[in-house]
């Protein structure tokens, strides 16, 4: 990858249109943790993508690329997240979107259908750290980097969000 990512910097298209369908999927599901609306999560890895493709020159460590593109990301879902929902997604919205959810292999849909079914009931910081977490394996150091976040929140956020789950998922409704 840091071969493709060097390649890239130099000014070649293909080595930058590889590099993005490595990492694509990854993005994918990132965006889809705040967004719900298929355009609007294409908009946001679009906009990623051209943003990224136009800075990559700038990128001291070819190593920390995946990091610098999910915030490039992160950045880009929040600010189409505040400009058209300002509001928390409903829990209907974000099963309808798991509906639409398309992959390859029929077992990693089921992994990841139940991945999404199980963390809708967190709110969002809960999810992304949880998926930054769990599908996407950064370290707490890493996500703190990611998110800009301390990392006693990213703790507290995986804390509240696995007992959140724990309370849920043993027989309550309550998960506040």
């Amino acid at each position: 990858m840091e071969e493709l990512i060097r390649m890239a910097q130099n000014g070649d298209e293909i080595a930058f249109t590889n590099l993005i369908m490595l990492i694509n999927d990854d993005l994918y599901k990132i965006a889809k943790s705040r967004i719900t609306n298929e355009t609007d999560i294409e908009d946001a890895i679009q906009e990623t993508m051209i943003e990224t493709y136009k800075s990559i020159k700038k990128l001291n460590e070819p190593r920390k690329f995946k990091k610098w593109i999910i915030k490039i990301l992160i950045n880009k879902c929040n600010r189409i997240y505040r400009r058209k929902y300002k509001k928390d997604i409903s829990v209907e919205e974000y099963e309808y979107s798991l509906n639409k959810l398309e992959c390859n292999n029929i077992s990693e849909v089921e992994d990841e259908l139940n991945f999404y079914d199980i963390i809708k009931i967190l709110n969002y910081e809960e999810r992304i750290v949880m998926i930054l977490y769990y599908m996407q394996e950064y370290t707490v150091k890493e996500i703190k980097e990611i998110l800009k976040m301390n990392q006693n929140t990213i703790y507290t956020h995986l804390h509240r969000a696995r007992q959140k789950l724990r309370n849920y998922y043993n027989g309550g409704d309550k998960y506040e």
